[in-house]
Formats: C-alpha cells, structure tokens, sequence
C-alpha cells in the first residue's frame, strides 16, 4: 500500500514586484555616479541606499539602467517615465526566512526612504506545495487535465523529473511538478530540510507543485498591490488546482470527467500558510548547500597540489598551501583578504 500525501511545506516561493515613484535630482545624480564607478573597473562597488548597504552593479537588470543588489534580493531603478521607477526581486532565501509580508516591508521602508511616497504593484507570484506520498513517472502525463495546451516532461539523462504546463509567453499561469530533493541537492539549499521539519523523510523523494502567476493572470483575479495578493493566496491556488487536475482514468472518453485522484484532493487542500523560517537559519543551509557542492572540486585542487609538492599529509599540504598563496598575493600585487572580501560581497 503505497504511503499517504503528507503536506510538508507551502506558501510564497516567489514574489516580483514594481514600484511607481518619482525620483529626486539628488538619488539620479548618486545612481549615475555609481554605475560609472562600477563600469570604470568593472567590478560591483558599495553603495549605500536607503541606510542599507547595496552592491552597485556595472550593468542593467533587463530594461533597468541602474542594478543594485542586496542579500535580502535585487533592485532595478530606471529614470524612464515609461516604466516602473522600480523592479524589485527578493531572493527566495530572504521570503522563506522573514515571509513575504516582512519582505516586502523590507524592501518598501529602503526604497520610500529615498523617494518618498511608493506605490508597489505585483507583477508575479509563484505559489508551492511540497509533499511526499506521491510517485509520478512520465506515463502519468495522460492522468493530468489542464486548460492550457503545452506540456513538457523534463529527464536528466534517464531519471524522470517532472512536468510543465503553459507557457510564459501567454503572460498568465504556468505551473511545474517536479522533484524537489533533486533541484535542492543541485542548487545548494540546504535548508530545506528545516523548513519540512519533522514529517520529513529523507528516504522518500519530495515533489513540489508550483504555480506561478503573472500579472495577466492577477490582473484578471483583480489584484494587484502586494497585501491584496498575499491575502489571497487561498483563492488563487483554489482556482489553480482546479485550471490543472490530476485524476483517475475511466472509460469514459470525456477526461474532464474522470475522477479527481486522491493525490490531487490533497494538493488541493494545501494550506497555502504564511511562514517565517527564520532568516539566519535558512542563510546557514544555503552556506551549508554551497560548501557541499564545491567540496569534491576544492578537495580535487587541493589532492593535485599535494601532489605536484610530494605531500600526503592534510596538515602539511595546508601549512605549505598557506606559503604558496601568501607569495602568490605578494606577485600579484594583491593580498588575500582583498580578494575574500570582493569575493563576499559578489557572494552576497
């Protein structure tokens, strides 16, 4: 008998957003100041905005001249009147460990105290459900009835990994299924785990059901500043199950009469919550994750230079690795502690 769905997480996975503002003679004169300093060397150069310190960018984030970015996520500012004065995206790491309420306050208090009054819009939502329970293989396509045309699976190599639906372009609802424990384990985000907390078993696979929202789509549900959305993310992941749906084949030849299958009734039952992580704590697996995936490549460099030096003892390797890079930073001119700290704050 196969196990039941047991919901382990759900909520806010993504949240952009653009911000309607004039911008004061002083703030353009520091932007274009700061981009040209990042364009001289080419390297991203502190910044403060808002009483917060920023990364300035030596390039534009899409049609943003200006790109500033932060731990908690990335801000475009553009001088155009045709567009947003602002384009404003949290990184995920920041959503799950304050929630996206905290975040988007966050990122209203630094932005209004340079510009004054600001008015956010939300231009896409994506919504999650992670669960285990379920097994899907690329023969279940046929079992899934959605109002949108296109579906793909996705393989790597032979090993299925999920499914998409729709299409960005159509600028209105995609959604994807697929193995979370893979992507996680490929991306570093160790945190994961924490979040699922004790229902969790790291035995079983964990799928996510993901549904992202444009501003076509929240535009026709009739939201559009950030508390509106986020207060509705019961509805608008209601009506999403229900544009996709997973079910039970019969004779019938009329699919959208078959049976709602188990599993989907209780995908549609996610609770869809509003959960803090815990910044620091979802920042420590996501240091956690990157470690883990530079180890085997940091462990291979350091195996060859123990052996171009004739060193089989870790202590000694690392003693005579610590004389190599001292000298090396005196040739080039540039210490060790510089190169760590741009590092950082590309890392950031």
């Amino acid at each position: 008998m196969s196990p039941a769905v047991v919901e382990l997480a759900s909520g806010v996975d993504a949240l952009y957003l653009s911000g309607r503002a004039a911008l004061p003679g002083g703030l353009l004169v520091r932007l274009k100041m700061g981009r040209e300093a990042a364009e001289r060397d080419n390297i991203s150069v502190q910044c403060d905005f808002g009483g917060e310190v920023f990364e300035f960018l030596p390039h534009a984030f899409g049609k943003y001249r200006y790109c500033l970015r932060h731990r908690n996520g990335q801000l475009g500012i553009s001088p155009s009147e045709k567009i947003p004065a602002f384009r404003i995206q949290p990184r995920a790491e920041f959503l799950h460990g304050v929630g996206p309420s905290s975040a988007v306050a966050w990122f209203a208090d630094v932005i209004e105290s340079e510009v004054g009054a600001l008015r956010l819009s939300v231009s896409r939502a994506d919504l999650f459900a992670d669960v285990q329970g379920w097994s899907l293989c690329g023969d279940d396509r046929s079992r899934f009835l959605c109002r949108a045309d296109k579906l793909d699976t996705h393989e790597s190599g032979e090993v299925f990994n999920g499914l998409s639906f729709g299409r960005r372009a159509s600028q209105t609802m995609t959604a994807r299924i697929y193995d979370k424990t893979i992507e996680s384990k490929e991306r570093g985000t160790d945190y994961w785990p924490d979040i699922w907390g004790a229902a969790y078993d790291p035995i079983l696979p964990v799928l996510r059901i993901e549904f992202e929202f444009l501003r076509s789509a929240l535009r026709q549900f009739g939201l559009d500043a950030p508390a509106d959305v986020l207060d509705a993310t019961g509805a608008l992941w209601a009506s999403a199950t229900d544009w996709l749906s997973y079910r039970i084949p019969t004779d019938d030849l009329t699919h959208s009469r078959w049976p709602i299958a188990p599993e989907w009734q209780t995908i549609q039952r996610a609770s869809i919550r509003e959960d803090a992580a815990g910044l620091e704590r979802v920042y420590r697996g996501k240091t956690a994750g990157s470690l883990r995936r530079m180890l085997p490549q940091l462990n291979g460099w350091v195996v060859s230079y123990a052996a171009l030096i004739g060193s089989a003892d870790i202590e000694e390797t690392c003693s005579k690795l610590a004389k190599t890079l001292k000298n090396y930073a005196f040739q080039s001119e540039r210490s060790f502690k510089n190169r760590v700290t741009t590092r950082q704050r590309e890392m950031s």
